[in-house]
């Protein structure tokens, strides 16, 4: 494992080893700023010397992986599980929004002509704008740690009709399912037979809509095979909730996530080297002989065609979670407050050491016990008493990071948490 150093102005050196940094500590010739990874700021001055460092990511719309290598060595490598609950958050802050105005309490205007977000232009879904801030805010974590030099990037791309149809080859490019029709609905309405395809037309409703099988508020799509033809009033007693319709999914959904952080990122000004995924896939498997991670990929868009290095045996995963918690009152008149800030000097996603293990704060009560989960919320302990013998390793943030040790005793990698997350300070 390796210690990260930061100079007085915060500008990054060359990593060292523990039994170095454990020296500038003790003779207080240097201060810690981090834990996780464990950094070192130097208390006085050095000559800025710095080597070439090579940095690479691995672009996703669930997982990102980034790695930095320099010397032959990887030097840094991450897997950073981005949020997939943007959406659902929005929606219910709009429901407690919106209850919010029918209850007895303060009055609050509604705001419906001043939503300038919602008209500028270049504006992007905040789910998507979520993802694509993460893959900025990784870059700008490696570049505080380590003297990064050049980037390479792979962006993916993903031919989406053959995703929905692998038959398709040549011509059939061209001749696509909406040949001919103007738009979807005129297609839809189409192949249904102008008829609603739940009462047959028995209603007598002339009146035809194209209704989403699967809401797009629940990650459906306006592809055809999402779209069934209903007459008014078999609508109108479909949202109702009369009788329900069954549907799959969409399979496109990342990947078309995946296309829009592609334009995004190249727009952004970033100056990188573009790979493509088939490189990464020869350099991992035939040369580096690694197995399928995000992280791996990482490290292989980072080396050359011929070029080896020396594997480090921990990665950290980081997970982004939500700044705060929006709903901070329950009740009929929201006289309930709830807890959201600090309970005991400790908030929600605090990292803990307590008797149960280390973990993440999850769950809070006003008697003292809490529960502890990991980085991806597995539970660790349901009832911990943090009011003796607990400490806090680390503060709330934005993105969560634990190290984790890999192991390789079986043909899948897998992961065993460490056993301490300040092993660095000792070592």
């Amino acid at each position: 494992m390796l210690v990260f150093v930061i100079n007085q102005n915060k500008k990054p050196l060359m990593p060292c080893k523990p039994s170095k940094a454990r020296k500038l500590l003790q003779s207080g010739k240097a201060k810690v700023v981090r834990n996780t990874p464990f950094t070192i700021k130097l208390l006085f001055g050095s000559s800025g010397y710095t080597q070439p460092v090579i940095a690479g990511m691995d672009t996703g719309s669930k997982v990102v992986g980034c790695a930095a290598i320099a010397n032959g060595k990887v030097l840094y490598q991450s897997e950073i599980y981005l949020r997939e609950n943007v959406s659902k958050k929005m929606q219910q802050r709009k429901m407690y929004r919106r209850t919010r105005r029918g209850r007895k309490t303060r009055y609050r205007p509604a705001r419906f002509d001043n939503r300038g977000n919602s008209t500028k232009g270049g504006r992007l879904a905040p789910s998507i704008r979520s993802k694509l801030e993460s893959h900025f805010r990784e870059k700008r974590f490696v570049e505080s740690l380590l003297p990064v030099t050049e980037w390479k990037v792979e962006l993916a791309s993903f031919d989406i009709h053959k995703i929905t149809n692998p038959e398709v080859s040549g011509i059939g490019y061209q001749e696509g399912d909406l040949k001919g029709f103007y738009n979807v609905k005129a297609y839809v309405l189409d192949r249904d037979g102008y008829t609603c395809q739940h009462c047959r037309g028995k209603s007598k409703d002339s009146r035809l809509h194209c209704h989403h099988i699967v809401f797009r508020s629940q990650k459906g799509t306006d592809a055809p095979e999402n779209l069934i033809t209903l007459c008014e009033t078999c609508h109108k007693a479909l949202h109702n909730g009369e009788f329900k319709l069954s549907g799959n999914k969409s399979k496109t959904k990342h990947a078309t996530e995946i296309g829009i952080l592609k334009s995004q990122i190249r727009k952004s000004g970033w100056s990188f080297a573009e790979t493509f995924g088939y490189e990464t896939k020869y350099r991992r498997e035939q040369v580096l002989k690694l197995l399928k991670t995000h992280y791996f990929d990482a490290v292989a868009i980072c080396c050359r065609d011929d070029q080896n290095v020396e594997v480090e045996d921990s990665v950290f995963l980081k997970r982004n979670v939500p700044a705060g918690d929006y709903q901070q009152r329950r009740g009929k008149r929201s006289e309930k407050k709830i807890p959201t800030g600090k309970l005991f000097g400790l908030r929600k996603f605090d990292l803990v050491k307590t008797e149960n293990g280390i973990g993440f704060i999850r769950g809070k009560r006003s008697s003292g016990y809490f529960s502890i989960s990991d980085i991806f919320g597995n539970k660790i302990s349901d009832s911990v008493n943090v009011k003796k013998k607990c400490r806090r390793l680390s503060a709330r943030s934005t993105t969560l990071v634990q190290m984790v040790q890999m192991t390789h005793s079986s043909p899948t990698c897998h992961f065993r948490q460490a056993g301490n997350v300040e092993e660095g300070v000792s070592c």
